[in-house]
């Protein structure tokens, strides 16, 4: 099966067959993630955007050093992007065995199927790491690829000057319940929430019907938790056992009025 969120790594070095005849049909090229786009830089210093790349096949490597191919089919801008800068790519993966060519991605709640690169390496505890020598390859219907498209860009800054790059984390680590910040989730696809922040970028629903507020939000996941997402799957007195930083911050003592300063997002579920 196909994972909403691929971790393929592309070093700047990687080989690339370029769908046009004025091009070397493989070249050794300079190739970033930059927004979410692809940039690459020719040999003679010529510099190739996503829309430019249509038609590309790249060979990735895996962390595991396996390599994939991966060509470009499309790109389009995200309508649903008042800042005109989330560009979503159709990409295709090729079977080693059958040569067969199939979208990368399975779609999202919202249909789309969709995928960007974004800058940066993810570690098995969920943490996002700079490195603009490396990129993963993003689907939109995944944790880390929603929270881009709700406005946290972690290459972008808010109007007050802060850094969203912390804002993504803390999201993502909400989306997935990741309350311990250890990377073990504890949610189920097709979940209702109400995401909202303390920059603003998201307001909570007016109305938010049977949701109630369920936790704050830091990058190192839950600040406080007031009720698990999901009944049954973990309890308030399992995650104080299991994560001693949680003692004292759960259930009713779990305000929605949270203001420590390490809390960036809040969510109801």
């Amino acid at each position: 099966m196909r994972l909403p969120v691929l971790a393929l790594v592309m070093t700047l070095m990687a080989a690339i067959s370029l769908p046009s005849p004025s091009y070397s049909q493989i070249a050794k090229s300079d190739i970033q993630a930059v927004g979410t786009e692809f940039r690459m830089t020719l040999p003679d210093g010529r510099i190739l955007t996503s829309a430019q790349l249509i038609g590309a096949v790249l060979s990735i490597a895996s962390p595991d050093n396996r390599r994939q191919k991966v060509r470009i089919e499309a790109v389009e801008p995200d309508p649903s992007d008042p800042d005109h800068d989330i560009q979503l790519h159709t990409l295709s993966v090729q079977d080693p065995n059958t040569g067969a060519w199939t979208n990368l991605c399975l779609p999202g709640p919202d249909g789309i199927a969709k995928a960007f690169p974004l800058s940066g390496v993810w570690t098995k505890d969920g943490r996002h790491l700079r490195d603009e020598h490396a990129f993963a390859l993003i689907c939109t219907g995944g944790a880390i690829g929603k929270c881009v498209r709700w406005g946290y860009k972690p290459w972008r800054s808010a109007a007050t000057g802060e850094s969203l790059w912390d804002y993504h984390q803390a999201c993502v680590r909400m989306v997935r319940a990741d309350y311990g910040g250890d990377g073990v989730g504890h949610t189920r696809d097709d979940t209702p929430i109400d995401v909202y922040d303390r920059l603003g970028i998201l307001q909570p629903t007016p109305d938010p019907g049977p949701l109630g507020f369920e936790a704050a939000w830091g990058v190192g996941g839950a600040i406080c938790v007031r009720k698990p997402r999901i009944p049954g799957s973990v309890s308030l007195e399992e995650l104080e056992r299991t994560y001693p930083r949680l003692i004292g911050q759960t259930g009713e003592r779990c305000q929605e009025d949270n203001r420590e300063q390490a809390t960036l997002i809040y969510n109801r579920s």
